[in-house]
């Protein structure tokens, strides 16, 4: 009976959210021309949509859709001629789909990489771990979130003085359930390599820095109100209803520019001031404090490997260089599994961003290698990548990252 309860729990944790989407819809645009975009803005001002991808230069743009208001937004799109696809049929139906039936997993016994995880179960991982490898694995803790849940890295080291180190970071946008548990592979892969092994050569010469989730909060809150979370959870007395800041755009970099938003009810609301949140306030004086010479942020979807700038189309001092190993690393990524992400500058591959981890850490972080990627998939399932994707996707993620991580042991970043 204890075991029928346990397995009752994982499944009820979404379904019991207080938030449902059934019969909301997924929408792929087609905009081709001017028209199109200004028929798209008008679209967002008059329907609550959600942007899964954002409107910029022609290309798709998928959309979430309320069931209420579908068929008028139906209406809308043939009468300005915007083409269109349904991708997800039903929205809660895919979430509920997303999760397996089975036990919640509290110990490295039976555990299952290839399921997506609550942070209970992601925190008991991290000790788990600690206490299987002590010699290997350690806790670098770096302070609380807003709501006081433990902001933890997990520094995987054969020890020694003076090695370079690559700080990973995942999950700070909530809803990219496959960002944490791709980081969770790769810790795996890193504290079971074998002598002889790429792995185990690359932690001979440097340290891992891993943040499996960056935003607790908003992770927390996507398995237990709202699956389709982005932001943090923190309140703000600006008499405003909205909760919540877009991490991704709370960093002193070009710091309310173009690709953020100063409106609180926005997913990317970049927040009152630069490093507003403990989440993101608290990670800059982590990343200062061990000086790592490679750092990426991990994100979904899109499949891209991009490196700096987001905010400005101007090219960074390294471009070429950076542009280099992007583009190994993609071919690494296209070598595990045959997909092909697209390598380039944030602000020309996926859209104009200010404010976010990858041009801080470049520019005021003092990290030359400073990366972000976008996994799987293209649209099909969005940000509910069926849990069979995860091995494949973490495959292909860790091989790119490791091009980064021999760039690190070469001395070159």
């Amino acid at each position: 009976m204890k075991v029928l309860v346990v397995i009752l729990l994982v499944v009820c944790a979404l379904s019991e959210a207080k938030r449902f989407f059934h019969g909301d819809q997924v929408l792929r645009l087609y905009p081709t021309e001017e028209q199109h975009f200004q028929s798209i803005t008008i679209l967002e001002e008059n329907f609550p949509i959600d942007y899964w991808t954002d409107l910029h230069g022609i290309r798709p743009v998928d959309i979430h859709v309320p069931k209420k208001d579908l068929p008028r937004v139906k209406v809308f799109l043939r009468r300005n001629r915007v083409n269109f696809d349904v991708f997800i049929e039903d929205v809660q139906k895919a979430i509920a789909n997303q999760v397996s039936d089975r036990a919640l997993q509290f110990d490295l016994s039976g555990f299952d990489y290839n399921s997506y995880h609550t942070l209970a179960e992601i925190y008991a991982w991290t000790d788990s771990v600690i206490a299987e490898y002590p010699d290997l694995v350690s806790a670098e803790d770096f302070g609380s979130s807003y709501e006081g849940r433990l902001l933890r890295a997990l520094k995987i080291s054969k020890g020694g003085e003076g090695k370079p180190s690559f700080l990973i970071n995942c999950g700070i946008h909530a809803r990219e359930w496959i960002t944490p548990a791709s980081c969770m592979y790769a810790v795996k892969y890193l504290v079971e390599a074998k002598d002889g092994s790429e792995e185990n050569n690359l932690l001979n010469q440097m340290d891992f820095y891993v943040i499996v989730s960056s935003n607790p909060d908003g992770y927390d809150y996507t398995w237990s109100d709202d699956r389709m979370w982005r932001k943090t959870r923190s309140l703000r007395d600006s008499g405003s209803i909205c909760i919540g800041v877009d991490p991704n755009r709370n960093w002193d970099s070009n710091f309310g520019g173009e690709g953020s938003s100063n409106s609180p009810c926005s997913a990317t609301y970049h927040g009152p001031v630069a490093f507003s949140e403990q989440e993101t306030l608290l990670q800059r004086d982590f990343i200062l404090s061990i000086k790592p010479k490679a750092y990426i942020d991990v994100h979904a979807y899109s499949e891209l490997w991009m490196y700096p700038y987001g905010y400005t189309e101007k090219l960074s001092a390294d471009n070429d260089f950076l542009g280099k190993i992007a583009d190994e690393s993609a071919a690494a990524v296209f070598a595990t599994h045959g997909k092909r992400y697209q390598a380039g500058p944030v602000g020309t591959t996926i859209y104009p961003a200010s404010g976010i981890t990858v041009d801080w850490a470049y520019d005021e972080g003092g990290v030359r290698c400073s990366y972000t990627s976008e996994l799987r998939d293209t649209g099909r399932y969005g940000f509910l990548l069926p849990e069979n994707q995860i091995q494949p996707t973490s495959e292909e993620s860790f091989a790119g990252i490791k091009v980064i991580a021999n760039y690190v042991v070469n001395g070159q970043c």
